[in-house]
């Protein structure tokens, strides 16, 4: 952990550099994601999965606990970090999506969405005055061509793009499980199942249908559907048997 001691003062502004060649605020920012609660995307060729895990207070309302935001019809995005961040990022992705669609009459791809959330992201790197935004996205959709896609942008403004990717204090296990047993072939129903025993690997507690939050987008008509905690139960069910 770096502390004012560790960071000798360069720490204090993301507009400089230390003698290493470190900006300390954006690790910060890092290490926040890493103890937020994991998210993991899953592409397959029918579609993509999206599937966060919630910390639920006591006597918190599970519901009100939205890890899976909806940006368009054939979009959606995945968080982990601080939620509040998260909000801001959303409401900028809403906003992007809908200019995209007036200047191009088509929806907003998922990679040039990225790109503009890691544009927002690092202007928060180059100067002084604001901290860089505390989260992670993984952005999944089923683009106008019918192709799944799958980003990942991180708090200092870097995008990727995966098959299968993690975020939250549980990236480790998670993606040690989805290296051994994704299939990009596997039907859109065996992808929700890894995607919740590799969270299952990560996640210390049980999972329940109040603390697991599961989004699909098929490839079959594009839309953006999130599913109830019966079917979510279901699966849990099928899964513990």
């Amino acid at each position: 952990m770096f502390g004012i001691s560790g960071g000798k003062g360069y720490d204090m502004s993301t507009s400089i550099f230390s003698p290493e060649g470190r900006i300390f605020a954006a690790e910060y920012a890092k290490k926040a994601v890493e103890q937020g609660a994991t998210s993991i995307g899953v592409l397959v060729d029918e579609g993509i999965v999206l599937l966060a895990e919630k910390r639920i207070m006591p006597l918190q309302e599970p519901d009100s606990v939205e890890k899976i935001s909806k940006i368009d019809d054939h979009l959606g995005v995945a968080t982990s970090g601080f939620m509040a961040d998260a909000r801001r990022l959303i409401q900028e992705a809403r906003v992007k999506a809908q200019s995209y669609w007036l200047t191009y009459e088509e929806e907003i791809p998922a990679e040039a969405l990225a790109d503009h959330i890691c544009d927002i992201k690092a202007q928060f790197t180059q100067g002084g005055g604001a901290r860089p935004y505390g989260v992670a996205m993984i952005i999944g959709s089923v683009d106008f061509d019918a192709s799944p896609s799958l980003f990942v942008t991180d708090p200092v403004g870097t995008s990727w793009g995966y098959l299968a990717a993690v975020i939250g204090r549980g990236s480790s296990a998670a993606g040690e499980y989805l290296e051994k047993n994704y299939k990009r072939k596997a039907p859109l129903d065996q992808a929700i199942k890894v995607a919740l025993n590799a969270l299952k690997a990560a996640s210390d507690s049980e999972l329940t249908a109040e603390n697991v939050e599961i989004v699909v987008i098929p490839i079959e008509d594009r839309k953006f559907r999130r599913l109830s905690d019966d079917e979510i139960g279901d699966v849990l069910e099928s899964e513990s048997k």
